[in-house]
């Protein structure tokens, strides 16, 4: 007969400047690895296995990630309120607990979640704050935000995103997903675009934020060219990747009443 096993969830803010992205690798710094570290220690399980909802690359940013994990019913007691206090004072000051709970039996940060919203932020005309440069793209030509809007509405829905996809480097059973929502915003000065899909490919979101861009620099662009892009599926230069600083995972959602009611942090930091 199987232990009787504690499931757990995090929810866990990051600032990825530092790492180089989440999942685990070998010499090199990241927030998973540090966050496993000291979930080992304080429950004594140097097996402890933390699994999240979105592997995000090297330099990405967290609002929302969540991990869960399982320990043993008889691993040591600790509160929900007294984990995260714990984890918050043994974790470098740019990741951060926002809160642990105990999880139905079953739950997996990745496979129970249905959706995820991501935001990146882009800057434009003169850099007018130096706080800002590690977590906004900086653009000193103007966007024009109309037709970077009429793309993003191409964009949404459910399509074979195989145009924004990176490879990878391992095998994908199908590169359709889709899109809930993708929105142009403008809040203080900024421009914000915030996506909500059921899943997303390698870099994707990345894809869509520097196609985007080329979008709104472009006078020529006419709709037709994003739908023959999407029916093409072969990327092309148009499709740049944009960098990794202005990109943040916003929320994370476990049911689709909460992406339907979800309204994007803006900005994402103060």
């Amino acid at each position: 007969m199987s232990e009787p096993l504690q499931t757990w969830c995090l929810r866990i803010a990051y600032d990825g400047s530092n790492y180089a992205g989440w999942q685990i690798q070998p010499q090199a710094p990241t927030v998973q690895a540090e966050i496993t570290d000291r979930l080992r220690k304080l429950f004594r399980q140097p097996d402890l296995k933390l699994h999240s909802t979105s592997r995000t690359d090297a330099g990405v940013h967290a609002l929302d990630q969540n991990a869960s994990f399982t320990v043993p019913l008889n691993a040591r007691p600790v509160a929900p309120p007294r984990l995260r206090l714990l984890l918050n004072r043994w974790l470098p000051d740019d990741i951060r607990i926002v809160a642990a709970e105990l999880a139905p039996a079953g739950f997996h940060a990745r496979f129970s979640a249905v959706a995820k919203a991501y935001t990146y932020a882009i800057g434009l005309g003169e850099r007018e704050s130096p706080f800002w440069n590690r977590y906004c793209w900086w653009h000193s030509r103007p966007l024009d935000l109309a037709r970077m809007r009429a793309a993003a509405d191409i964009l949404a829905g459910r399509h074979d995103f195989a145009a924004f996809a990176a490879n990878p480097r391992r095998e994908l059973e199908t590169t359709v997903r889709e899109i809930h929502r993708f929105e142009v915003l403008e809040c203080r000065g900024k421009v914000y675009l915030n996506v909500v899909g059921d899943g997303f490919l390698y870099k994707m979101v990345r894809s869509l934020a520097g196609y985007l861009v080329e979008i709104g620099g472009e006078a020529t662009w006419r709709p037709e060219q994003t739908q023959r892009l999407l029916a093409g599926g072969q990327r092309i230069s148009k499709v740049k990747t944009a960098p990794a600083h202005g990109l943040f995972l916003a929320r994370v959602f476990f049911s689709p009443e909460q992406w339907r009611e979800y309204r994007p942090l803006l900005p994402p930091v103060l």
